[in-house]
């Protein structure tokens, strides 16, 4: 197994004159819980777009647990071990909560179009296992009693739940989470980073999260990379993110004196959060 479950080295992009991302780099290793932040802009959920083939990277390379990605097409680095959430929930709202899952587990369905055709033993088998590894994702969540219900009838925080559920269905050795945070309210806010946690240790896998709320961003991430202007300009621990000049002013806001010269940042000025 490679030392990094995922390995991107000097990827970037850029649209017209525009560099949204420039030679970034992110090497997590396994089981990692790696945050990635930024102002608007700042080239985040660009640098999603490049590690899941949504864009193909001009510079550098990514590597999934030793297996290169760049290049290849979204389906096949899901299938390599890299899923994703979005900013703005992407269920199939019209399918059961159930189904919704199950989509998710056919990413690893080994029967071909003759056996589903004609509904073979093999197939028959795969579904009902498919089945039960959903259903057992959606008791992890809480969401089982919710199985036959329509996705877009479900509240807000349990749409976010589902599709870190759908996306866990997938097998992935890599989680990517795109403001899961975002529109939930304090409690809900708490579960979320509780849940995070869970999926990490339950799953075994490795999580790099982009997230506007520090609150959860420094209470659950072991390292933070910081991107400002698509440039990369901090990475570390959470304590020495929250102390990086560089990252106060481009981000966190820019110190009084009085907390200048404490070390500590205060977050109220800051642009683009």
């Amino acid at each position: 197994m490679s030392r990094f479950v995922l390995d991107a080295q000097g990827i970037g992009i850029s649209f017209g004159g525009l560099k949204a991302v420039q030679s970034l780099t992110l090497q997590i290793p396994p089981r990692a819980l790696h945050g990635l932040i930024g102002p608007n802009g700042a080239g985040k959920t660009t640098a999603f777009n490049l590690l899941t083939g949504v864009y193909q990277t001009q510079t550098g390379t990514i590597a999934v647990d030793g297996q290169a990605t760049h290049g290849l097409p979204p389906h096949d680095i899901a299938k390599a071990g890299l899923s994703r959430t979005f900013q703005n929930i992407r269920l199939f709202s019209e399918l059961s909560v159930l189904d919704n899952v199950r989509m998710g587990s056919h990413l690893r369905g080994r029967h071909g179009l003759w056996h589903t055709l004609l509904r073979t033993p093999r197939f028959v088998a795969q579904e009902i296992a498919m089945q039960a590894r959903a259903m057992d994702l959606l008791t992890v969540f809480g969401l089982q009693d919710l199985a036959e219900e329509q996705a877009k009838n479900l509240p807000y925080g349990s749409q976010r739940r589902l599709e870190i559920c759908r996306a866990l269905a997938t097998e992935p050795k890599v989680l990517l989470l795109d403001e899961p945070a975002a529109g939930l309210n304090p409690q809900e806010t708490k579960d979320l980073a509780r849940t995070i946690h869970r999926v990490r240790d339950e799953f075994q896998l490795a999580i790099l999260l982009i997230e506007h709320d520090m609150g959860l961003v420094m209470e659950i991430c072991e390292r933070i990379t910081v991107l400002d202007y698509g440039v990369t300009i901090a990475e570390g621990e959470p304590a020495q993110i929250q102390t990086n000049p560089k990252v106060i002013a481009a981000y966190l806001g820019e110190p009084t004196p009085d907390d200048a010269a404490s070390g500590v940042a205060t977050p109220t000025t800051a642009h683009g959060a």
